[in-house]
């Protein structure tokens, strides 16, 4: 039978008895949730999701029906930018608050530096049940430098299908990698079909193998997979989450970290094709200097799956919205939906792993709905994924901690305008920990300029690339105007160039 005692009804009825008896009891036995003090703080982050393919901001494909609709509820950053164009140092910004060049976390698959170790997120909510998920495993590489500040870490296999990698972890806990390796070497056959274990090679393979082909036919081009799993279905993960959450007392901060719809791109069958033969035509741009070797791939057919991928998120956001709609999760819980950095159809080159830094790998959504907004807000001033820490310890009460970068977001920060600042994204793929910014691709946004910094790489000849773009009226980046606005060029390079040598003086 369906409980229709709301929330209002709750609260006049509070009214009448003494809280000691109603919070434990009434809540508890009517199935509904007392409100909290104290809110909840929830982040869910898609990874490797462009803002330049979300219909809500724009994109001529209906690529995101549902968050459009929820968006209603929201407040809508149009112009939000990652602070790097791949996960790690992206991501790692999100949690520190902090630029690439700070918190160190440069390389691929490392983590930040030691001294940033405890100044994340985590550490800033330490009176809250701090959770986190990924299913990528440079994601969880970050969580295992801040570990000592998660009080629950789930393990990434846990939301995936059958693996054995995931019983071996289990057994040995404490020796995950090297187990791993192990057990690879033991049982996983090779390329010339050959494993240690014949037996036990052949038992898991065929045990996988069944796993998997139960999907076969909702996932027409294979399960989505980090490459390092037996693949996963983006709904279990949602569940499992839902139903966790549910089962918290305490107030919790959640930084949930999803792959979808990084690539491999493989949308479920009811949205495999629903681009393929549509009107959208690719703008054609020039080839990059960095584009990758044979770029002559099919950008457009790539772009429609990858399109088509973006609609399995929107359907799993909306149901994730929707669960806690309906558990009264919501009503205490900041939820946040962003990325942690873009993806690319364009001038010779798919995806991120690229060392350019156009808008469509740099820019990337954020929704907030605020506990209790019934209405929308569209936010067009040049916000940053730093912003994000401090705006969340501030709108929860907190102290915004002296080591963030960030400013607090409209509109819940309380002088009206700041002074126009400069927004950084950057990828400085080489940059160890200890040592200074050599070779970089930065993005500097101030206004309506953007200014396209490189330095240090080998196709350049030691030589500096220096492009000037004025993205409100050109936001597709088509016309470097540097040689028609010299003076907004010299003064944006003498700015970036200034903060370079800053960073630098500390690891010369």
């Amino acid at each position: 039978m369906k409980n229709d005692f709301s929330r209002r009804d709750f609260l006049k009825i509070s009214g009448l008895l003494p809280f000691s008896f109603l919070a434990p009891n009434l809540a508890k036995n009517l199935g509904i949730r007392a409100p909290q003090t104290k809110k909840n703080v929830i982040i869910i982050v898609f990874d490797a999701w462009s803002a330049y393919n979300v219909s809500l901001y724009g994109y001529a494909r209906d690529t995101t029906p549902t968050i459009n609709k929820l968006a209603e509820r929201a407040v809508v950053y149009h112009n939000h930018y990652a602070a790097s164009n791949y996960t790690t140092p992206g991501t790692a910004s999100i949690l520190t608050g902090t630029l690439p060049w700070t918190h160190r976390a440069m390389q691929p698959n490392t983590t930040v530096s030691s001294e940033y170790l405890d100044r994340s997120i985590f550490s800033v909510f330490n009176d809250y049940h701090r959770m986190s998920y990924s299913h990528n495993e440079w994601v969880n590489t970050l969580f295992d430098g801040f570990r000592s500040n998660i009080d629950e870490w789930i393990p990434r296999l846990d939301l995936c299908l059958f693996s054995s990698y995931k019983v071996i972890q289990d057994i040995f806990k404490n020796d995950r990698d090297i187990s791993s390796v192990a057990w690879e070497r033991y049982a996983e056959f090779k390329k010339d079909d050959f494993s240690y274990s014949l037996f036990l090679s052949r038992l898991l393979s065929y045990f996988e193998g069944k796993e998997v082909e139960r999907y076969y036919d909702q996932f027409p081009r294979g399960l989505p997979t980090s490459y390092t799993d037996n693949g996963f279905l983006l709904e279990h993960a949602v569940d499992q989450l839902v139903s966790r959450l549910g089962e918290l007392t305490k107030p919790m901060l959640g930084y949930f970290h999803f792959l979808p719809p990084h690539e491999p791109y493989r949308p479920p069958v009811e949205f495999s094709g629903r681009f393929f033969r549509d009107a959208y035509q690719n703008i054609l741009k020039p080839a990059d200097i960095f584009m990758e070797p044979g770029g002559d791939f099919d950008i457009r057919k790539q772009r429609a799956i990858y399109d088509e991928y973006i609609l399995y998120v929107d359907r799993e956001f909306g149901r994730l919205y929707r669960e806690l709609e309906s558990s009264g999760i919501l009503e205490d819980t900041w939820l946040v939906l962003t990325s942690d950095h873009g993806e690319g159809f364009e001038r010779g080159y798919i995806g991120h792993q690229v060392n350019a830094i156009y808008e469509p790998l740099i820019r990337v959504p954020l929704m907030i709905f605020e506990p209790g907004r019934q209405s929308r807000l569209d936010v067009y001033e040049k916000t940053s994924a730093i912003d994000l820490l401090s705006t969340l310890a501030h709108v929860t009460g907190k102290d915004v901690p002296e080591w963030s970068e960030g400013e607090v977001l409209p509109p819940y920060r309380q002088q009206s305008e700041l002074p126009e600042r400069g927004i950084y994204s950057m990828r400085s793929y080489e940059t160890e920990k200890d040592s200074p910014v050599k070779s970089a691709s930065i993005g500097f946004v101030k206004g309506r300029y953007k200014l396209h910094y490189y330095f240090g790489y080998s196709i350049l000849n030691s030589q500096k690339l220096i492009k000037l773009y004025d993205i409100e009226s050109d936001p597709e980046e088509l016309s470097n105007i540097v040689d028609m606005e010299p003076e907004i060029a010299r003064q944006m390079v003498e700015q970036v160039e200034y903060s370079i040598e800053q960073v630098n003086k500390r690891y010369l």
